[in-house]
């Protein structure tokens, strides 16, 4: 039984990360290869054998060597890769590794059970949050299922972080349609849309169009009182406005009333308007 040196080599990623390779090496059955993955939490192993061997954890540990030179082991013996012949696997650990534990381990020795010839490639990898499994929570550890509950939360939180980022609240404003009016008279609600109980409202936009010039008002009630924003329009046309802040922004609409699109003036006979809100309530 002997130890096989490999060429280890530094790269630089999301930080600095040892490689581990050999390349046409005979090797005895029963020789190991101690592999360096530091602290990542897990590794990524290519391997190329000429014959029939099986390829063994046989222990890890968490110093490379002791004073006298040996090394302090953790008994593992799990089988990692089997071939029947000359061939080629890649494999990440922990997809075939049932005792998960020696993923911890900074130092992980490899032992082959037949006499052959190899290339190996090791290196650490990051482990996604998904893919990750304590199946052992002996520690108290996170099990596979808290996993699964904090990504769950995890995309509500940043849903909300999107709705906080877009509009300033934790909202989704929605458009108010109204159909097409010909002729209204003055004062008319083009649109309308009632504040629900214990609510309070938020105008995020509006839509107004006519074929002739008049006035519109945005009207709806805050701490009791009216409240109006006129919009003048020269001549035909239209208008959309949207805003990530509220028009009515520190003046909610009270629960219970009602947020209006009117116009000032009656419409001319044949002459239609329409209006709609983006809205949206807390």
């Amino acid at each position: 039984m002997g130890e096989i040196e490999v060429s280890l080599e530094e790269r630089w990623g999301l930080g600095a990360y040892p490689v581990a390779s050999v390349f046409g090496k005979s090797i005895n059955a029963n020789d190991t290869v101690v592999v360096e993955k530091r602290d990542y939490p897990d590794l990524v192993i290519y391997m190329k054998v000429d014959g029939a061997c099986d390829v063994v954890l046989e222990a890890v540990s968490g110093a490379l060597r002791k004073s006298d030179g040996s090394y302090a082991k953790i008994s593992v013996n799990e089988t990692i890769m089997s071939f029947s012949g000359a061939g080629e696997q890649v494999i990440r650990l922990s997809n075939v590794l049932t005792k998960t534990w020696a993923l911890y381990y900074p130092f992980l020795h490899l032992k082959f059970t037949a006499a052959t010839t190899i290339d190996l490639v090791a290196f650490p990898t990051t482990t996604p949050l998904q893919d990750a499994k304590i199946v052992e929570d002996d520690v108290g550890l996170a099990t596979e299922a808290t996993l699964s509950s904090v990504l769950s939360q995890l995309d509500v939180t940043l849903s909300t972080l999107a709705k906080l980022k877009r509009w300033g609240r934790s909202v989704e404003p929605e458009w108010v349609h109204a159909d097409e009016v010909t002729a209204p008279a003055a004062d008319t609600a083009l649109v309308s849309v009632t504040v629900s109980t214990g609510k309070t409202g938020y105008i995020y936009g509006f839509f107004i169009s006519a074929g002739e010039a008049n006035d519109f008002k945005i009207n709806w009630t805050s701490g009791g009182a009216t409240k109006s924003i006129r919009i003048p329009f020269s001549g035909s046309g239209a208008l959309q406005y949207v805003d990530f802040v509220a028009l009515n922004e520190g003046l909610g609409a009270d629960e219970g009333t009602d947020i209006t699109i009117t116009n000032v003036n009656a419409g001319s006979s044949g002459v239609v308007y329409q209006a709609r809100l983006l809205y949206a309530e807390v």
